[in-house]
């Protein structure tokens, strides 16, 4: 597996319940494994031991708010160990259908200040290079919910998602890392904006710590899918020459 992306590259796909997260993070893991790059397609609440302690309340009725934010807090903490860091570490993408925008969302729907709730998970799990918010009306997502023969459970109350959706805008809104995609279109369009703004992440993330020659970056775009810079590049130090010799050996396979 090729792994392109120094310190890897994390993704999370957010958005209220019906807006099609685990469709688009599977797009995405799809078009990284067509190409050989190294990827990890995880999701949240996870299936350890405080992550099914969440999925079960969830149709055995809803914890106290406290309770809720000690288990995601404790399944979040094990994910980030377990998983998250060591495949970032690897250098691969990391693919994440829900991380903790969903719990800002969705506890400070209960009343909880949210900023607080991304004030405590940025201590200990890392930030995302890109958050895809798919924006969808909640009685949309609710219709998506029933046409797929399931019953909206006790975190899908229209009034507490009308709330949540409402602070997914506000943390897109006022964040630099997030791009918020219209859900309630075709999903060939949904998921085409999902890949452009991947690959825009991507590349950003590879020119700025990577801090690559321009050589190099343009042979990363198009191995992306991208458009290559127009110019002439000067010659590199050896150790770059070698190093793009040896991207170009890589990219042939």
């Amino acid at each position: 597996m090729k792994r392109p992306i120094p310190q890897g590259l994390l993704v999370a796909v957010e958005g209220i319940d019906g807006a099609g997260k685990s469709s688009i993070a599977t797009v995405i893991a799809q078009w990284c494994g067509e190409r050989g790059l190294g990827c990890t397609i995880s999701k949240e609440p996870t299936g350890l031991k405080w992550g099914n302690e969440l999925r079960q309340s969830a149709h055995a009725g809803r914890l106290s708010v406290e309770q809720e934010l000690e288990l995601f807090e404790s399944d979040r903490k094990d994910h980030v160990e377990r998983s998250i860091k060591p495949s970032l570490r690897e250098g691969n993408i990391v693919i994440l259908d829900r991380y903790y925008w969903s719990n800002a969302a969705y506890q400070g729907s209960r009343g909880v200040d949210y900023h607080k709730i991304i004030e405590s998970n940025e201590k200990f799990a890392p930030r995302p290079d890109l958050v895809l918010l798919l924006d969808l009306d909640v009685d949309a997502g609710l219709e998506r919910i029933r046409s797929r023969g399931d019953q909206p459970n006790s975190f899908e109350a229209k009034n507490a998602l009308r709330r949540a959706r409402q602070i997914f805008q506000q943390l897109a809104e006022s964040s630099t890392n997030a791009v918020i995609i219209d859900s309630g279109r075709h999903f060939k369009d949904t998921s085409n904006d999902a890949l452009i703004a991947f690959q825009k992440a991507a590349m950003t993330k590879i020119a700025t710590v990577g801090r690559l020659h321009p050589e190099m970056i343009n042979l990363v775009l198009t191995f992306f899918g991208g458009e290559p810079l127009e110019g002439q590049f000067p010659e590199g130090t050896p150790e770059m020459n070698a190093l793009l010799a040896d991207a170009k050996r890589a990219c042939r396979y």
